[in-house]
């Protein structure tokens, strides 16, 4: 026979379960009543669900309009749309079903993770529906620094790729947040909570452009008005004293007859009003993470381009460019900066707007012709980190090896028109683009010209007045007719030198357009140089002269579409009064290329300022915004130690784990932290006030443990009504007894359990008995408490504990306060008032 079997008087051996745990009867599973609803039918929405649906959902669709001018196509519109409505089926499980805050986060954070890649990202997905890790990394990295990121990039952003889990998590958390708290909680005004930071959240976060001025303002204010009077009409109760339905229309008709004449006479005072003032949003304050200034400035580089030199670029092919009309250039920076050694290219353009990282994608800026433009950068041709670009470019898209590691780090400046790669054009790239066509430079010069002012060089340049004085004496007009004068001066009486050779007498006319080569460049008899000194004198003079200007490099392809070196010029841009930019072509005041100095010009100059001596050959020249100390010094061979604390040198993985690390740790201290707290405020309030509020204090608190444990204790009842309740679900829970629907005794109850009915009597004997009682009883009474909560809880489950210590409502419990222990605005009194007729109410 077996040795487990019973035999006899001798009692069977215990299981390994039952010894484990102390030789303890199992615990049984309470059994459901048969005729309660189950969860799915209790999910199913009714009348007033379905009305909260519809607000909730009308509300925060017209709060996600407001994202509609921060990115660009519909992409983003789907991925909102479908969070939006699994959001409002999560937010309405979690009202409905009473779950926990962590369960709703729990089921959020599982959609977000695993329908985001098909959804929103839709890259490194396995036949196109399954995440891979690389989804989830770029999920959880959008959804912590994506915001961030969206709001330093060019609105409105390419709707495609990770940029796409922003608006996903939007609607998600909007649809959840929205109806999950109005599926709770009763209250008419905390509904409002979650759709208004949703609306504050898109308009701050989008451009200063409005998405939507009036379904946003008058639209969102109606649904929600109209939303606030449904549930506070049903909130309502059926019998009550008050104003007839006559009166409430009447009232609220005059309530709407003020808010209309507010808004009429004091709307347009409001701040924002105005069609000429900019609206101020989050991404206006937030600097665009990139340094221009790292970058050299192509000007001090453009004899690189020019015959004789060791580059030899001057006959051979340095881009290929398809699609563009003839005579339309090639922009390669715009370089609007001057610091007294090079031109470059400002962080930030005159108007404020700054290099901004941008996708394929890009929303036009100004209307005109459009095309499609082809740009292949040959083998040994082109080098830089200045793309190329045409006019105002609306789509970039590289292809070749390097295509994503181009796309990833493209950054645009929209007032200047210049484009910057962060790895930088080798050879070998091709990219297309669409771009609106720029205006033609100027073959010649007009003689009217509105041009703006106001400008300032920011340098010292007296050097130019005496030349500027002398050249633009005969010029009639304002500020244009001199620089026209200025310019026409140039061209006819400068002569052009990139170098010559070694050997040549010209090698004296040395590169460079700081400050000290334009002042002997200026103080010549003749002018001698190239594009670089003409067009950085020129914009020098016409900032002198008080017009806006600023130096261009590029180059007009040929007819067949190859770009040479001899084809790379540098022109002047100047500003209009209508803020737009008029090119004037290197041709206007750029002398022809025959135009050569003469060995006995060089003599007369060397005879009267001294001979000029040429830099050693190792120096190069420096780049924008850099000092000549940092220009000769650029390269910093000192290998700094990493920082192990430092999050961001991390690997991505790691941050990923230690993110989710702390995000347990954050869990377990919080409710950790709420144990604490309930237990201190038990100790805290056993000894305040009279003894009766000490001993209903003692039993509210017992009742709002009982509800964290889902007990479903009633309200508006007395104490002993609510201790059956609790009684009953605890022999359920814990022992089982009894078939479901039947009574449940005390006495179902074992001897050494404290029930819920025994502290009830305890309680209402305090409370309602003689005098005032006895503080010893409140600390008996506590202890009772203890005991009944320690067994409810031992009749639930571990998962239901947990959600226990993680509720916070029973921190919300408040004493009830009589006489002195009331606020003094609760203490106020009116003084006793003579009757009518003389009468002294006040008793004898």
């Amino acid at each position: 026979m077996s040795g487990t079997a019973p035999t006899g008087d001798r009692p069977a051996a215990p299981s390994l379960a039952t010894a484990l745990r102390g030789g303890a009867a199992a615990r049984r599973r309470p059994q459901r009543d048969p005729d309660a609803p189950g969860w799915l039918a209790t999910a199913l929405p009714d009348r007033d669900a379905l009305v909260d649906l519809g607000f909730a959902a009308a509300l925060c669709t017209i709060a996600l309009v407001g994202m509609r001018t921060g990115f660009l196509g519909v992409e983003w519109v789907v991925a909102a749309g479908i969070g939006l409505v699994l959001g409002l089926l999560i937010g309405h499980l979690a009202g409905t079903l009473r779950w926990m805050a962590l369960t709703t986060f729990l089921v959020l954070t599982a959609t977000y993770f695993l329908l985001g890649g098909p959804v929103a990202v839709r890259d490194n997905l396995v036949g196109g529906v399954l995440p891979t890790p690389q989804t989830f990394v770029d999920l959880a990295t959008w959804a912590v620094t994506g915001w961030k990121k969206w709001l330093t990039l060019l609105p409105p952003v390419d709707a495609r790729g990770p940029v796409v889990a922003l608006p996903w998590l939007a609607g998600l958390l909007g649809g959840a947040l929205t109806l999950g708290v109005a599926r709770r909680w009763a209250g008419v005004p905390v509904v409002a909570v979650a759709p208004l930071a949703l609306l504050a959240a898109s308009i701050a976060f989008g451009t200063s452009q409005s998405a939507a001025l009036l379904v946003q303002g008058v639209g969102f204010a109606a649904v929600l008005v109209a939303w606030l009077v449904v549930r506070a009409h049903r909130s309502r109760p059926p019998v009550q004293n008050g104003a007839g339905r006559g009166v409430r229309l009447a009232t609220g008709g005059a309530l709407v007859v003020i808010a209309l004449l507010a808004g009429t006479f004091a709307g347009p005072t409001l701040p924002g009003t105005s069609a000429a003032e900019r609206r101020e949003v989050v991404r206006d304050g937030l600097v665009p993470p990139l340094d221009v200034s790292q970058f050299a400035s192509p000007l001090p580089g453009y004899r690189r381009y020019t015959e004789p030199n060791d580059a030899k670029l001057y006959d051979q092919v340095v881009l290929r460019v398809q699609g563009l009309p003839s005579g339309v250039p090639v922009r390669f920076a715009t370089l609007d900066h001057y610091d007294g050694l090079v031109w470059g290219a400002a962080d930030r353009s005159a108007d404020g707007v700054p290099f901004q990282q941008v996708g394929s994608r890009i929303a036009a800026t100004r209307e005109g012709r459009s095309v499609d433009v082809e740009v292949t950068v040959p083998d040994g041709g082109y080098r830089g980190n200045w793309l190329p670009t045409v006019g105002d470019p609306t789509r970039v898209q590289f292809s070749g090896p390097r295509a994503d590691e181009l796309a990833d780090a493209l950054w645009l400046n929209t007032d200047t028109e210049t484009a910057v790669v962060f790895a930088g054009l080798l050879g070998g790239e091709t990219y297309s683009m669409t771009a609106v066509l720029p205006e033609k430079p100027a073959a010649e010069l007009p003689k009217e010209l509105d041009v703006a002012t106001g400008a300032s060089t920011g340098v010292d340049t007296d050097f130019l007045d005496s030349r500027i004085d002398a050249w633009t004496s005969r010029a009639e007009g304002g500020a244009w007719s001199k620089l026209r004068a200025f310019a026409t001066a140039m061209r006819t009486e400068g002569t052009y030198t990139d170098g010559g050779t070694p050997n040549s007498f010209e090698k004296v006319y040395l590169p460079g357009h700081a400050v000290s080569r334009l002042s002997r460049f200026v103080g010549s008899s003749k002018l001698a140089g190239n594009d670089e000194q003409y067009a950085a004198t020129l914009a020098l003079v016409g900032q002198r002269l008080g017009i806006p200007s600023r130096v261009v490099m590029g180059a007009t392809p040929q007819a067949g579409g190859d770009v040479r070196g001899k084809d790379v010029h540098a022109w002047v841009e100047v500003r209009l009064d209508d803020g737009s930019w008029y090119p004037l072509g290197s041709q206007t005041f750029v002398p022809s290329r025959d135009k050569t100095p003469s060995e006995q010009q060089l003599k007369t100059e060397e005879q009267k300022v001294g001979a000029q001596v040429p830099p050693p050959a190792g120096v190069s020249p420096p780049s924008v915004l850099q000092g000549p100390d940092q220009a000769q010094n650029a390269t910093d061979v000192t290998k700094r130690k990493k920082n192990p604390f430092d999050v961001t040198a991390w690997p991505l993985w790691l941050q990923v784990l230690a993110g989710l690390v702390l995000l347990v740790l954050l869990a377990v201290g919080y409710v950790a932290l709420l144990r604490w707290l309930k237990r201190r405020r038990r100790r805290k309030h056993v000894g305040l006030g009279p003894v009766p509020g000490r001993a209903a204090w003692v039993w509210r608190d017992l009742v709002a443990e009982a509800r964290s444990l889902r007990v479903a204790v009633p309200r508006g009842v007395t104490r002993r009504e609510q201790a059956h309740a609790i009684d009953a679900a605890v022999v359920e829970a814990s022992l089982g007894a009894g078939e479901p629907g039947e009574p449940v005794r005390a006495a179902a109850l074992p001897d050494d359990v404290v029930s819920a009915s025994s502290v009830a009597a305890a309680v209402d004997a305090v409370v309602f008995g003689p005098g005032e009682g006895d503080p010893a009883a409140t600390d008996a009474l506590h202890g009772h408490a203890e005991a009944a909560l320690t067994t409810m809880r031992t009749g639930v489950g571990r998962w239901t504990r947990l959600r226990s210590d993680a509720d916070p409502r029973p921190l919300l419990v408040r004493r009830e306060r009589t006489g002195a222990s009331l606020a003094w605005w609760r203490r106020l009194r009116l003084p006793n008032l003579p009757r009518r007729g003389g009468s002294d109410p006040t008793p004898a």
